[in-house]
């Protein structure tokens, strides 16, 4: 008699096994993959920061051993670098700008915040510009007490200095303890300029633009990231004319002014508060009209550009360089946003298969490029928002027409890690992503 084999029992598309149908299989692997693809973008982050603080760690432990053995640390004849050990959990920049600015000016002032927030004291750096004031605060303030707690002043390794102070006491940011820095006594004014690095100026917009979008919490969320980064220097240096600059342009345009164009009249910005003084030009005369009048015309391609786009934006693989230039081709025409998000959607419907999912991976290269300094580019995001639902709709109809559970299941992985990613950098709101998610389960 011969033998026949057991074969595995086969699970078909609607039976249940153990309890759980395929469909509910399918949605516990995509969420437990998002949940990994997040996970590892955290950790990526956080390994970005340990090595951006890399050099800064090893002055803390120079900065230490010299402050253990009471002694100088070697080969410090030449710096202007003050390490600073003792400080009080509550002593942030500005109270430290405020405690050594007396000796000179400032060129960095850094507290390196421990990760450990039941830490009771801190430790950061002050640098000089010039030797004669670091040494005399070395002097003075070593063994003095700040907010109860004596601190330790110790040369620190050389760092290169900027070429304008960031902090002078009895200068242009001399703190007066009124609000926002402001003048005088009866009639306290707060007098904005703006700033005089262009950078800075560019950098200050963006962030303002992104702060009215998404509301405070976008602030604090970047406060803590660029906790380190001196170019956001301007979100914690309350004293400072940038953060002065920063203020008022959240308050302007949320009572509707524009970038280029707002009201020169004093005004008070809440009761009982200093009276705020704008710039005294109500016009941007420094930048060029082109970006205006683009705004004014709402400018539409002409047949030329609409073919070159039209040509570019149909990307047939994921390859990075592909995408890359089609989404530089997007953004050069951002002053047609409408016109141009229309071409890109329009594309991906028209795409089979694969090249759906690279025509994703092209809108979402154009999503994280909307936020650089370019003219309109934010308008790309704005348009792609009022076609989010069309678009994930379209691909949830392509991942029922595919032939193939895994091919299927594949197609949809790809679609929520896409998601996974937005939701990590913040581009569109939970509540929106988790609505489109909601169709691939």
């Amino acid at each position: 008699m011969q033998k026949r084999k057991i074969g595995k029992p086969i699970l078909r598309l609607g039976q249940k096994h153990h309890g759980e149908s395929r469909v509910s299989v399918f949605a516990k692997d995509v969420f437990d993959q998002t949940a990994e693809l997040t996970k590892e973008l955290a950790d990526k982050e956080a390994s970005d920061k340990r090595k951006r603080n890399e050099a800064f760690l090893e002055e803390l432990k120079q900065g230490e051993r010299a402050a253990k053995h009471g002694r100088v640390a070697p080969n410090k004849e030449h710096t202007t670098n003050l390490h600073i050990s003792g400080l009080h959990s509550s002593v942030n920049e500005h109270a430290l700008c405020v405690a050594f600015g007396k000796f000179g000016a400032l060129g960095s002032v850094k507290i390196m915040w421990p990760r450990d927030t039941a830490a009771t004291s801190n430790c950061g750096f002050v640098s000089f510009m010039d030797r004669e004031g670091a040494e005399q605060a070395r002097k003075e303030m070593n063994g003095s007490k700040l907010c109860g707690l004596e601190l330790r002043v110790v040369w620190a390794k050389h760092v290169a200095l900027p070429t304008e102070p960031v902090f002078v006491q009895g200068g242009d940011v001399e703190q007066t303890g009124h609000p926002f820095n402001a003048r005088g006594t009866d009639n306290a004014e707060v007098r904005v300029t703006r700033p005089t690095n262009k950078q800075t100026e560019r950098l200050i917009h963006w962030t303002v633009e992104h702060v009215v979008r998404f509301g405070a919490e976008f602030e604090c969320l970047l406060i803590q990231r660029t906790r380190c980064d001196e170019r956001f220097g301007f979100l914690t240096q309350w004293v400072s004319n940038d953060h002065v600059y920063y203020r008022w342009r959240i308050y302007s345009l949320l009572n509707g002014d524009t970038k280029h164009a707002w009201h020169a009249n004093m005004f008070v910005m809440y009761d009982e508060g200093p009276v705020w003084v704008p710039p005294p030009t109500c016009v941007d005369l420094s930048e060029p009209k082109v970006e205006n009048d683009s705004e004014q015309r709402v400018c539409e391609l002409s047949r030329r550009d609409q073919r070159r786009v039209e040509k570019c934006v149909r990307v047939h693989t994921s390859e990075r360089g592909s995408i890359a230039r089609a989404m530089a081709v997007v953004i050069d025409h951002a002053y047609a946003a409408a016109q141009v998000v229309d071409i890109v959607c329009q594309a991906l419907y028209d795409a089979h298969g694969s090249e759906k999912l690279a025509q994703l991976m092209l809108v979402s290269d154009i999503l994280h490029n909307s936020a650089a300094p370019v003219p309109n580019a934010w308008r790309l995001r704005d348009q792609l928002e009022l076609h989010l639902s069309k678009i994930f709709d379209d691909l949830a109809r392509t991942s029922k027409e595919i032939e193939g559970r895994l091919r299927a299941d594949h197609f949809c992985k790809r679609v929520l890690s896409v998601l996974a990613v937005w939701e990590s950098r913040m581009i569109f709101p939970l509540n929106t992503l988790y609505e489109q998610a909601q169709k691939f389960i």
